[in-house]
């Protein structure tokens, strides 16, 4: 057949007697791919530190009292941003287990625009937006070019951050009135007696608020207080350094003085079951080592911090503290939250099996709900369960749980791996599960995911997921 190659002849018997010479294969030129095409400024992992800072300023600015009259948008401005992220920012979609059952979540509360009890359109809007804008960053964050490096820097900021909220709020009963923030508006407006509620009187006899840190709700800076402590024991743990294992250390004291000061005992339980949560994973990975250095830093910290904490804030502190031995602990919940929980199962369901409706709770209602319509008066979501039961009904408490579920159980299957080639992604795992555990404990406390602090939590979890999907597809180009 023309144009192919010769078949090649047939040798005698004489071959047998010449020498065999084996011949190496012709070098082939290898190709050098071109270097690839520059992300540019919405492609790159710099965006999750910008809208991070961003966060920050957010926060920053509502303690302002000059910028009062623009406290909407600053509430607004990070909910509104990541949605337009979720728009501009483009990249390959990887799929992270928690998308599917987000969208049917986000699915369910579309369907409840169209609900009788809805309120104003506007305020439907307005409510949906907010739980899509939270968990937004899942789908975009997912999509930029994060590295393992880059990560750490994100965990620092926030670590930063924290750390310096949890400081602040020893120098608010250390020196009362000299690094007061102004009263929330919102808190302010309870009434003499709730504010009063929220003061204790120190060792000192100083009358001070419960440390705000760098929020202006009194005992705020539990939050940041909280997360000092869980982020420094992640530092305490790196191979990063000296100096990384001293900043952790330093944030595990500063934020338990911090938390034993503010008083919120819903944040101390929730620490605990994290901090069992990362003692956990460091023994089904068989870390001894690190278990041990964590326990014996954590624990020694925690009764040196509460003796100074006692000294400082005086007989009150160590009263509030005392309630949590003093009865069963499911009691102490069931006293305070756990009747929000009970409620949501045996009144709100009931009542409102497929949803209540959208515009009729929380900051959407707030700003831009109609409580004088008598067909959809406003309601009350203490908890995030109550807000989900209000957003789609039974299914509404079924789809974003399982969500939560499915990147518990992502982070914990990095955390347990044994291979030491991942460099510190076993690391980052056990404290994504410590965190994501801690987070869905938050859930029986107050509205997390319709905050800010629920937004940082689905950004997080998807660096996170981004820097582990791009190391892998570094070592093994067939799985690009």
């Amino acid at each position: 057949m023309s144009g192919a190659s010769p078949r090649p002849q047939l040798r005698g018997p004489g071959v047998l007697h010449q020498r065999y010479v084996r011949r190496a294969p012709e070098p082939v030129a290898q190709v050098v791919p071109a270097p690839a095409a520059s992300p540019g400024l919405l492609g790159s992992g710099g965006v999750v530190v910008a809208f991070i800072a961003m966060l920050f300023v957010c926060q920053l600015a509502l303690l302002v009292e000059a910028l009062a009259p623009a406290r909407v948008i600053f509430r607004i401005l990070s909910f509104g941003t990541s949605l337009a992220l979720l728009v501009l920012v483009k990249g390959p979609r990887l799929k992270h287990p928690a998308m599917p059952f987000l969208l049917a979540s986000a699915g369910l509360t579309a369907l409840n625009f169209f609900h009788p009890g809805t309120n104003t359109p506007l305020a439907a809007a307005a409510q949906l937006g907010i739980q899509i804008s939270v968990f937004a960053p899942l789908f975009w964050a997912s999509r930029l070019r994060i590295d393992a490096k880059l990560f750490g820097r994100v965990v620092l900021l926030l670590f930063l951050f924290n750390m310096a909220s949890a400081s602040l709020g020893i120098l608010q009963v250390t020196f009362p009135g000299r690094f007061q923030p102004a009263l929330s508006a919102m808190v302010e407006s309870q009434g003499e007696g709730y504010v009063r509620s929220l003061q204790f009187e120190t060792a000192s006899g100083a009358r001070v608020f419960r440390p705000m840190g760098l929020t202006d709700v009194p005992g705020g800076a539990a939050t940041g207080a909280f997360y000092s402590v869980l982020l420094g024991g992640a530092f305490l743990l790196s191979r990063q350094g000296m100096s990384r294992k001293v900043l952790g250390a330093a944030g595990i004291g500063i934020g338990l003085i911090c938390l034993y000061l503010g008083q919120v005992r819903v944040a101390a339980v929730t620490l605990i079951v994290c901090m069992a949560a990362m003692a956990l994973v460091l023994t089904v990975s068989g870390r001894w080592v690190r278990l041990v250095a964590l326990a014996a830093v954590v624990g020694g910290f925690a009764v040196v911090a509460f003796g100074w904490a006692v000294a400082v804030g005086g007989d009150a502190v160590l009263t509030r503290w005392s309630t949590l031995t003093a009865s069963d602990p499911s009691q102490v919940y069931h006293s305070n939250r756990g009747r929000f929980l009970d409620e949501t199962f045996d009144q709100v369901l009931p009542e409102f099996p497929l949803g209540a409706g959208l515009g009729r709770y929380g900051m959407a209602n707030a700003y831009f709900g109609d409580n004088l319509d008598r067909e959809s008066p406003p309601l009350w979501a203490e908890i995030q369960w109550t807000a989900w039961a209000y957003d789609g009904g039974w299914l509404g408490l079924v789809c974003y749980p399982l969500a939560l579920l499915a990147t518990l159980w992502w982070g914990f299957q990095v955390a347990r791996r044994r291979d030491e080639s991942a460099g510190e992604f076993w690391l980052w795992g056990s404290l994504l599960f410590a965190y994501d555990l801690g987070a869905i404990a938050q859930t029986f406390s107050y509205q997390f995911f319709m905050s800010q602090m629920g937004m940082e939590f689905w950004l997080l979890n998807a660096a996170f997921f981004s820097a582990y999907w791009n190391r892998n597809a570094a070592l093994h180009p067939h799985r690009r």
